[in-house]
Order: C-alpha cells, then sequence, then structure tokens
C-alpha cells in the first residue's frame, strides 16, 4: 500500500492536492483566531466545571483540572497568544 502511494504519480497528485487544500485550511484558521480574536476562557470555564468523569463518578484528570483552574485560566491571555500561533507554524513530522 505505502509502496504504491510512493511510486504512483497519480496517487502523488492526489495526495498533493489534499495537502494543499489542509494546509490552506490550517492556515487560514490560525490567521482568523490571530487577527480575529481568539478567546479560550470559554472553553477553559467549560472543561473546569464539567471535568471528566469516571463511571463510579470521580474525576478522573484531577490533575489537568488543577492545572487548568490553578494556571491556564488566571493566565488565559497567554493561551489566547499561543494557540493561534500554533496554528500558523509550520509542523514537518519526519
Amino acid at each position: 500500500m505505502i509502496k504504491t502511494l510512493r511510486e504512483n504519480t497519480i496517487a502523488a497528485r492526489i495526495l498533493t492536492l489534499i495537502r494543499l487544500y489542509l494546509g490552506y485550511s490550517w492556515l487560514t484558521a490560525g490567521w482568523g483566531k490571530l487577527t480575529g480574536g481568539f478567546d479560550a476562557s470559554g472553553f477553559l470555564k467549560g472543561v473546569i466545571t464539567n471535568p471528566v468523569k469516571g463511571p463510579d463518578g470521580s474525576v478522573v484528570y484531577s490533575m489537568y483540572v488543577s492545572f487548568l483552574k490553578g494556571f491556564a485560566l488566571p493566565n488565559v491571555d497567554i493561551f489566547n497568544t499561543i494557540v493561534p500561533l500554533v496554528f500558523l507554524t509550520p509542523i514537518n513530522y519526519r
């Protein structure tokens, strides 16, 4: 399967178009968040008030909720800058 994708020129062209489309979508989403204003406080408040609970009703990721409550929410301005910048950062997974 991988060998076919690497050697077939039609598959390479299709995959190139898919990668270009996804890259453009990712870039425009990041640019929109950076210029249009992005606010993570609503998401953070939602995660803090409704944490993931196990079958017995206890909070599963209590350290994560504590991190969000103690650090992320008070410093939401940092996250409002970091998230859009990560969207605009090119990442190479090779």
